[in-house]
């Protein structure tokens, strides 16, 4: 069906998408469906059990979708970027992210990552995936990037992201590459605030869209645009998902993208913050985006619907504009989607024990040895009690899960000799919990302390000191961001692992007592 024949209410179930709170489907989306013609559902944690309870879920709508004689199947998304961005957790793969990807140092992992991910994806009837990460992470103190990017070199970012999006197409997923025009400069997190970039056109096409130019000329055919205000670019200071200096301007004129654009979710602060969702959603399509993302509160999906049939009515929205998103985002449906295959019985089956196995490889190939004065590493099996020190791991975003360490993994180490454990309360550890620590392991000449982002949570790198001091050996490993190392540059032997997952700590623990080489390479420069 051409975007003229459809009704206005067709068409903007076609350019929005929402989500809903429930693993169970509330009984308002049949009628967003039935009623509104809603055309694009994103899924997070919060909706996704195992890829066979996921799919039958998700069929569910599609069933709606074709009794309301929508024109297309749904867009089923979901971020799974992997690594910290998981969506996917009961009975699916833990795959690592892209830092550790990066690594490896060979953009045909990525390709293998993604395109396992997708065949997950199209098993739990999950059809675009807001993945891979393609921002160029310059900021070490970022603070919602990080290990999420391929690293700190334009072109090495672009040369993975490009492998991640064919694994994905691979599959039969639709990869929506993010965050437009590049989130990893900034020193702001845009679910809290409004990240601000004073860079000039000529910095942007030298640094940040360099992996998004590439991306573009490899087919990708979504890109989802960032809440980021670039003020040399767009004098009014409007974030790019609202702007037509950045989205028609730079990504369709000087980029030559043709495909799908759609926002980051306009319920974050650096919107619902400042105009305000629904008036952001006109902004958003006037500006030349193809779909607007209301990810969580049913009255702000309803206030934005309505919104957009106003301006639509009032011509706030010309019917050029609406039918040019409205054929982009059908043209990408039809080549991706048939009802067949989204009311078929069950989803496509993956090969679970390959997919551990790709997972465990490159966990492998990732772990990298920073520093190693005197050769301490590997460590003596069966000598002396091993101090063994885990930080108080949380999400440290609301774009990730919340996920904690559990004392299981002091198991790993038990195998290799006795081990004094100890787990931090917080990330960030009072000096007196620092003093207890001390004291845990005192009976400990070698002390393995794994961080996460300690270059940030000053605690962490103050029990670090704290214990080189007292005259120990001490290995620091970090389990997140590898910039750790610049908050105690005096520690004996330094890891980065990139990944805190049970799988990679694992094989962290392989590689400290040699069982494992040691032969990734660091994505990020480390002074």
């Amino acid at each position: 069906m051409r975007a003229e024949q459809m009704s206005v209410e067709q068409k903007v179930g076609q350019i929005l998408m929402i989500g809903y709170q429930t693993m169970d489907i509330p009984a308002e989306m049949e009628a967003w469906i039935k009623q509104h013609q809603i055309g694009n559902v994103i899924l997070f944690s919060r909706n996704i059990s195992t890829p066979e309870e996921t799919y039958e879920r998700m069929r569910v709508l599609q069933v709606w979708a074709r009794e309301a004689k929508q024109p297309y199947p749904l867009f089923i998304t979901t971020d799974q970027e992997n690594g910290v961005v998981t969506r996917l957790q009961k009975g699916a793969t833990r795959f690592p992210g892209a830092m550790a990807i990066a690594a490896t140092g060979n953009p045909d992992n990525a390709r293998l990552i993604y395109q396992a991910t997708g065949e997950e994806l199209r098993a739990s009837g999950i059809s675009v995936n807001f993945a891979p990460t393609i921002d160029v992470n310059l900021n070490p103190l970022n603070p919602v990037i990080g290990v999420r990017s391929f690293g700190e070199a334009p072109e090495y970012v672009a040369q993975f992201g490009k492998a991640a999006v064919h694994g994905l197409l691979c599959s039969g997923v639709v990869p929506a590459v993010k965050h437009f025009p590049g989130h990893g400069d900034t020193s702001t997190d845009s679910h809290e605030e409004m990240p601000i970039l004073r860079h000039d056109r000529r910095r942007l096409m030298e640094a940040e869209l360099v992996p998004f130019q590439h991306c573009i000329e490899a087919g990708v055919p979504m890109v989802m645009i960032g809440h980021i205000s670039l003020p040399l670019i767009d004098a009014s200071g409007s974030p790019a998902s609202i702007s037509t200096e950045i989205v028609t301007g730079i990504l369709r004129d000087k980029l030559g993208f043709q495909g799908v654009a759609i926002t980051d979710c306009l319920e974050m602060s650096a919107i619902a913050g400042s105009i305000g969702v629904p008036e952001a959603a006109v902004r958003a399509i006037q500006a030349g985006i193809d779909m607007v993302l209301v990810s969580h509160s049913q009255d702000i999906q309803q206030k934005t619907w309505a919104r957009l049939m106003q301006a639509i009515h009032h011509g706030e929205i010309s019917l050029q504009r609406l039918n040019e998103a409205v054929a982009r985002v059908a043209q990408l449906k039809k080549r991706f989607l048939s009802w067949e295959g989204c009311l078929a019985a069950k989803g496509l089956s993956f090969d679970r024990e390959r997919h551990e196995e790709i997972a465990e490889d490159i966990l492998s190939q990732a772990v990298t040895l920073v520093k190693n004065e005197n050769q301490l590493l590997p460590l003596a099996k069966n000598t002396h009690p091993l101090g063994v020190v885990f930080p108080g791991v949380t999400n440290l975003t609301s774009a990730e899960e919340k996920l904690s360490l559990s004392d299981k993994l002091v198991e790993p180490l038990r195998k290799y000799g006795q081990v004094n454990g100890y787990f931090l309360s917080s990330l960030d550890p009072s000096e007196s919990e620092v003093e207890r620590i001390a004291t845990e392991v005192a009976d400990s000449n070698i002390v393995v302390v794994f961080t996460y982002n300690a270059h940030i949570y000053k605690g962490q790198a103050l029990c670090v000191r704290k214990l080189k001091q007292s005259g120990k050996k001490v290995v620091a490993v970090a389990l997140r961001n590898p910039y750790d190392l610049t908050a105690f540059p005096e520690v004996d032997a330094f890891l980065a692992g990139y990944d805190h997952g049970k799988k990679a700590i694992e094989v962290i623990i392989d590689v400290l007592f040699g069982e494992r080489q040691a032969v990734g390479k660091l994505p990020v420069t480390v002074h």
